[in-house]
Order: C-alpha cells, then structure tokens, then sequence
C-alpha cells in the first residue's frame, strides 16, 4: 500500500502532535500478530489504530478493541470486521475495557505513562513497537527491574525508523508476558532512589543489609531492590 497516497486519497493529514507514523513492512506487522499468540477467544486492544493496516490482521484471528484518538480515521476502522471501535483517548477508557491480550504501535511520546497504565490492568502478553530506547530501558534500569516484577519482557526484534511513513525514530518490537499487576509501592521507591543511581545505598536509604551500604543504586540486583523497599517502606 501507498501510505502518503491512501491518506492524501482519503483527506487524512498527519498530526505530529499525536506521533502518526504508519508501519510500510507487512512482514513486521505480521510478526506482531504472531509473536501474541492469538486464538479466537482472545480480545486483543490495539492503541492507536491509525489506518488500520495492523488492525485487519488482529481481527482476522480475534476480538479487536481499537481505541484510536483521531476523529479522522474512524470511518476507516468501523468497516474493518470484528473490531470495536472507541473514538477516544486511551489513557481516560482504559479501567472501562476488557481484555487479554495488547498488540499496538504505541505513541511515542506516551511510552511510559501509557505502560505504567497498563501495568496496572489484568492482561496476559503486550507485544508493542516503541522506539529503540525505550526499549532498552524497559531491560535496564527501574522500568526493567519494575516489569520483571510484574513478569518478564524481551526485545524480539529491532525495526529501522525507515520501515514508517514518515519516516520515524528507530524502533523495537518488544514482548511482554504479565503475571501480576504493578506494585505501586515498588515503582514510587525505585523512583525515588533512581534519582541517585550513582550513590551507594548507605547514602540514599535509611535502613539496609549489610553488605549492602557500599553498592552504587544502579548495581543492585531485582532481589536487592525489592529487598530494600521491604525494609524502607513508611
């Protein structure tokens, strides 16, 4: 498909503001729909629908709950079968849907926020394009150490910012397998002393193991952090 011409065909202009990039390569869009995994009973949500090019390969296999924010492309997405349609922004519908399965080109400026939301939702597998760095720090650092406490994540393949119309950032597609939901209790300490990741633990929290007190923050491992949230908690 020509992306610029089936927008400009169909009177849709691009609004940065809301990061419209739309993926060209039908072999990444399909490894998305194969990497979750879907069977019929699954209800798959998909943020940011766009054009729905991703959107008619999810509901080929399944349910589809499409929540898109651009009065402009909801026209398109209501004649796709099997998906319902939300014209609306995600972060204010969320506690009302329900679902099983994320599969989604995520805005990039609402990466984190939009995943700490989704944390704390009920779901089994999210398998998401975000950029390249954000990537990376959802296997490093707090974001790391918070998802392998709620399951576990992996970064199954990286996809060139030439793969988009416009062309974007370079970006990942990331999995991940939920088992629990966000610890909130957990999040706000390691916010809090990720503000000192340099420091060794004798200097940024109260109370700690010994054999701890000369560790640099960011050199602790999951076990170390969660154990230091136990013992610090007000």
């Amino acid at each position: 498909m020509n992306i610029e011409k089936f927008l400009l065909d169909n009177g849709i202009r691009i609004t940065k503001r809301l990061d419209q990039y739309f993926l060209l390569n039908g072999e990444i869009l399909e490894a998305e729909v194969r990497l979750a995994g879907l069977e019929k009973d699954d209800v798959v949500l998909e943020i940011g629908p766009g054009i729905g090019n991703l959107t008619k390969l999810l509901a080929e296999k399944c349910n589809v709950i499409a929540v898109e924010k651009d009065g402009q492309f909801i026209p398109l997405l209501k004649n796709i079968k099997n998906v319902h349609v939300i014209h609306h922004d995600i972060l204010r519908v969320i506690k009302d849907l329900s679902f099983n399965k994320i599969v989604s080109n995520i805005p990039y400026s609402l990466s984190q926020p939009l995943l700490l939301e989704l944390l704390k939702h009920k779901w089994k597998r999210a398998v998401l394009i975000v950029q390249k760095e954000f990537a990376e720090k959802l296997v490093n650092g707090r974001l790391g150490i918070l998802i392998r406490d709620c399951g576990d994540v992996v970064i199954e393949a990286l996809v060139p910012g030439d793969n988009f119309y416009p062309p974007a950032a370079d970006s990942a597609i990331v999995v991940i397998n939920k088992t629990k939901p966000l610890d909130e209790g957990l999040w706000k300490f390691l916010t809090a002393v990720y503000r000192d990741k340099n420091r060794n633990v004798k200097n940024v929290v109260k109370i700690f193991p010994a054999g701890l007190e000369k560790k640099k923050i960011h050199q602790l491992s999951d076990k170390e952090i969660r154990q230091l949230c136990e013992m610090n908690k007000d």
